[in-house]
């Protein structure tokens, strides 16, 4: 039994990485781990790589860690997304169809990207770095470099990479029409929800759906934030538990159209999204939180490997 896992590309200093405890949990199932790298030749590469990978593993984790580029969720039919530049997503902004208002500008949310860091967010969700500084992402300082001119308007977004967003979309894609059970970690829940026609809201608190950060300091085995999980959910059978949920936090987008397969399984308090899944299959569940960090949430995983034994039976 494979499991694959996903993993980051850091341009900055050219080595692959992931969590150790990703790997801790699947190979603690009876699983064994292998690492599934993008390479280097843009996003078409990475998706006929993925369409070579994806029969190579039984089951899949897409893990956490920066953003995905906003080309791949911002209202643009019959665009050839691969090609789309930043100024082209600022000009359409986030794709959002909420009537709040960006916290910066007073624009509407769709063009919420269109916003300068004020202190209220520098407050709520910590002060931004500079472009080349060492970042926090996923449980660990990631090294981020970024290309051309500064785009105010997309100031905030982490790491986005067009290789790791061809690959983990495609990926995703694949794993949903095969039913090959999948478990989605933060950006890896995002990437699932994006792969099937999603979308994302480029900052919770700047585009006003919370009033509060979701990025919590060290150690990430304490919980800082509690989830209701739905009850008869996929989740809830993984967990054992519907009841609030203690969960930590590492997050600063979230969904905002869900695609049409799936449902929201866990919301925090705050109402934002932090859990969901497709009913219709085996295993398909995405998570915001990271559980790899918590040792009550390991029934996640044993979960997951329960659904790859169970198709490997059938």
């Amino acid at each position: 039994m494979i499991i694959g896992i996903t993993t980051t590309l850091n341009e900055a200093d050219g080595y692959q990485r992931v969590n150790v405890e990703y790997i801790n949990r699947v190979a603690a199932t009876g699983a064994v781990p292998l690492l599934l790298t993008p390479v280097r030749g843009g996003a078409e590469a990475n998706r006929k790589l993925a369409q070579e990978v994806i029969g190579l593993v039984d089951g899949l984790v897409i893990t956490g860690g920066g953003d995905i580029h906003p080309r791949y969720y911002v209202p643009a039919p019959d665009t050839n997304r691969d090609g789309m530049a930043m100024e082209d997503v600022a000009h359409l902004g986030c794709g959002s169809s909420s009537s709040s208002r960006c916290r910066s500008t007073g624009a509407e949310v769709p063009f919420c990207g269109h916003y300068v860091p004020d202190a209220a967010f520098d407050v709520a969700m910590g002060a931004l770095p500079d472009v080349d500084e060492v970042r926090e992402l996923d449980g660990r300082h990631v090294m981020t470099t970024t290309d051309g001119p500064r785009i105010p308007c997309l100031d905030g977004l982490l790491a986005v990479n067009v290789e790791r967003d061809g690959f983990e979309l495609e990926l995703a894609r694949l794993a949903w029409e095969r039913d090959l059970p999948t478990l989605g970690i933060c950006r890896g829940m995002q990437v699932m929800n994006v792969a099937l026609g999603g979308s994302l809201y480029r900052d919770l608190y700047n585009c006003g759906i919370t009033e509060r950060g979701h990025r919590q300091e060290p150690p990430y085995d304490n919980p800082t934030d509690e989830v209701v999980v739905a009850q008869g959910s996929l989740l809830a059978y993984a967990l054992g538990a519907e009841e609030p949920l203690a969960i930590n936090s590492m997050h600063h987008q979230g969904i905002d159209h869900i695609a049409a397969p799936l449902i929201v399984s866990a919301r925090a308090t705050d109402r934002v999204i932090e859990a969901v899944e497709d009913p219709r299959k085996s295993f398909y569940l995405g998570v915001q939180w990271h559980p790899e960090y918590l040792d009550l949430h390991r029934g996640i995983f044993s979960a997951l490997a329960s659904a790859v034994r169970s198709a490997q039976a059938s």
